[in-house]
């Protein structure tokens, strides 16, 4: 599959009292988007890297959190098992605090018990939560009689495990919010919004054709997009380079994977 290594990574700066050492830096090695199509009663496993490249051991926190998106660019860190197609409650993490000593690697495994049933169909997906601890403040701060004021950076890396049920649930697709506009470099560009209204995550392809009045194609441009969960959606931008000012027909395709391809029309102006 198609992994993303950026999926998440989640930067938070705070102002916090602590020395400078005392400062959180980690990261993860292993893939931050792990995917496994299992039947009902499966169990299986994985294992996350994490990474302290500094010359202090590092603390790392381990918690579990479910996970929604959207178009407008907002992302929610839910109660694990919130979601009715949260598979919190399926994955046990081998450890919830973990110390990683200087310029090492400790591997976290993680295990996966799929329910049984019939019930299940589709993708279920949660988040596990891999955060930079800080230490405790310093014996010299503590001897200064106050503790140091720095501000530093909290590394957080989310974790992607989504479960596909066999070759279970649909893949549908809603557009919406589509607007034309002309870029700042004068070009031609399409915005649209996309929705999985499905029950099954997939990675789509996404891609535009421009006609003309005349029916000539005009401009195309095309996409291919990261996992995009059931009830999720995103925002696609299509850059159509220098079309002349006028009226066109642009059709949009989504391929989810499967042998049918979406598509809708907008009448658009430049």
């Amino acid at each position: 599959m198609n992994r993303r290594r950026s999926a998440l990574l989640i930067a938070a700066l705070a102002a916090c009292i602590a020395p400078a050492a005392a400062r959180a830096q980690i990261a993860v090695l292993s893939s931050t988007v792990e995917e496994k199509i299992a039947v009902p009663g499966e169990k299986y496993t994985g294992t996350i890297i994490v990474s302290n490249p500094g010359a202090q051991p590092q603390v790392a926190r381990i918690y579990q959190t479910d996970y929604r998106f959207a178009s407008d660019g907002t992302a929610h860190y839910d109660d694990p098992g919130s979601s009715p197609r949260s598979n919190a409650s399926w994955i046990t993490p081998q450890a919830t605090r973990i110390t990683i000593p200087p310029n090492s690697q400790v591997a976290v495994p993680y295990s996966v018990a799929v329910p049984l049933g019939d019930s299940l169909r589709g993708t279920y997906w949660s988040l596990i939560m891999v955060e930079g601890a800080t230490t405790e403040p310093s014996a010299a701060g503590s001897a200064a009689g106050k503790p140091a004021m720095s501000v530093g950076a909290v590394m957080r890396y989310a974790i992607q495990l989504a479960t596909h049920i066999q070759n279970s649930g649909t893949r549908t697709v809603q557009f919406s919010s589509a607007a034309a506009a002309k870029t700042a470099a004068g070009g031609a560009a399409l915005d649209v919004d996309m929705l999985n209204t499905g029950e099954r995550g997939y990675r789509p392809t996404l891609w535009v054709e421009v006609y003309d009045e005349k029916g000539v194609l005009r401009a195309k441009a095309k996409q291919s997009r990261g996992l995009l969960y059931p009830g999720t959606s995103l925002h696609q931008h299509f850059d159509l380079g220098t079309l002349p000012s006028g009226t066109y027909k642009a059709v949009v395709f989504a391929d989810t994977g499967e042998d049918s391809v979406f598509a809708t029309q907008y009448m658009i102006s430049f």
